[in-house]
């Protein structure tokens, strides 16, 4: 909505501060001045109201009463009158105070809700608020000692820190084991993956399931880990690895009872990652490992570990920087592999020819990998996987085919190189 600023001092008998101490002071409480701007000696606010303060705030009516309530500057007789509730909220000054954190005097509290044009009733240390018909914001405690706060002002709040317990809270045990586990195995190269937990069979059918396949609760975490390790096999080019890696924390369900299960899968040999696990935590593992995949009851390995320490100081944070993470979109659009070899002189580095590579290939280039490399005599042969992809589309083997012709003559253009 707009509002001017002219309009609005005809609410008021004493002046308004400058446009911009009017935008400030609505922006802080509960609009969004967009805009501010001069037109005709006059000047316009462009108001955003929140959802909360609609049906109050349908005209300049309803500004005028905010800004009397922010600015402290009483509305004169033209301005329009609240209409009060039947609601009635009792709070006491010990509640306000408490919940803010503030030292606010009763007179204080009294002279706020006159100025928001709340009626009330003093009952004791308790004030009987009952907020306008059209704050239909205003429904509970809290809303009313949010107000108070708001009008008494934030910033002459004092930041004090939580007191802090007598008693040191218990660190879950749960938590704190999935937490090292879930790092251990990141260290040891493994990924984290969430698979669905619904499935197309089980032990307990849902009454109305979202799909067709998926109408059963898992009652393990194989079947969704298999899944997982197939498709990225199939994404290997692109993940820039040798092998498929990965585990999964999460609840299972049978008949008899819901438990957390911990299953670890590897698409290639057995790297010895649930001995390592074990003597990592002190303890023996038991559990079924089929198809790369070892699966465990990690309520029953819960059982045989120790509970945490629960001095906080003694953990140790995460250590400050570490690699920059980037962002970036996967396409939906499948991958193409090609090969190239180049005989080169010796002296000629395998980073040497993939800067050539690369220049020729654009973006379409998104993973490189050098599988072989042969010296015989005083040259060298270096072998590159290449994966290309795009953003955008499907490629064509046209359209990789004449990458491959660009690279191979930029290649050649040097002397005593030869792509074979």
């Amino acid at each position: 909505m707009e509002a001017s600023l002219k309009k609005l001092q005809e609410y008021f008998e004493e002046k308004l501060p400058d446009a911009q101490k009017v935008a400030e002071a609505l922006t802080f409480h509960s609009y969004e001045v967009e805009d501010v701007r001069e037109e005709d000696g006059d000047y316009i606010f462009d108001i955003d109201v929140l959802p909360n303060r609609a049906p109050d705030t349908s005209d300049e009516s309803g500004v005028v009463k905010e800004l009397s309530a922010v600015l402290n500057i009483p509305l004169g007789g033209k301005a329009p009158k609240w209409s009060a509730s039947d609601v009635e909220i009792n709070v006491s000054v010990s509640q306000i105070n408490k919940l803010l954190g503030a030292d606010i005097k009763a007179e204080e509290v009294e002279d706020i809700l006159k100025r928001l044009g709340f009626e009330y009733e003093v009952n004791g240390e308790e004030f009987v608020v009952n907020p306008p018909i059209e704050r239909t914001d205003l429904k509970i405690k809290i809303d009313i000692i949010e107000e108070v706060g708001r009008i008494y002002g934030y910033k002459n709040i004092e930041a004090t820190l939580p007191e802090k317990p007598e008693k040191t809270p218990k660190i879950n045990k749960k938590f704190y084991y999935s937490t090292k586990i879930k790092n251990f195995l990141a260290e040891e190269g493994f990924s984290e993956v969430y698979t669905y937990t619904f499935r197309s069979s089980g032990e307990i059918e849902m009454i109305k399931p979202f799909a067709s396949d998926k109408n059963f609760l898992r009652t393990d975490l194989r079947e969704g880990l298999k899944k997982s390790l197939e498709q990225n096999n199939k994404n290997l080019p692109l993940l820039d690895c040798d092998e498929v890696r990965i585990f999964e924390i999460g609840n299972v369900f049978t008949k008899d009872k819901e438990y957390t299960s911990l299953a670890i899968g590897w698409s290639e040999k057995d790297s010895g990652i649930v001995n390592k696990l074990s003597k990592f935590l002190d303890v023996e593992i038991n559990g079924n490992s089929k198809d790369n995949i070892f699966e465990t009851n990690l309520n029953e390995l819960l059982e045989k570990l120790s509970e945490p320490d629960s001095d906080y100081d003694k953990f140790e944070n995460p250590p400050a920087g570490g690699r920059i993470v980037t962002f970036k979109s996967i396409s939906q659009y499948p991958f193409m592999l090609r090969d190239i070899a180049v005989w080169v002189p010796a002296d000629v580095t395998n980073e040497d020819v993939l800067s050539i590579i690369k220049k020729e290939s654009g973006e379409l280039l998104v993973n490189t990998k050098l599988f072989d490399e042969f010296k015989k005599d005083d040259k060298v042969s270096y072998a590159f996987n290449l994966v290309f992809q795009s953003q955008d589309k499907t490629l064509s083997d046209e359209e990789i085919n004449e990458i491959i012709e660009k690279i191979t003559k930029a290649l050649e253009n040097n002397d005593n190189w030869q792509v074979r």
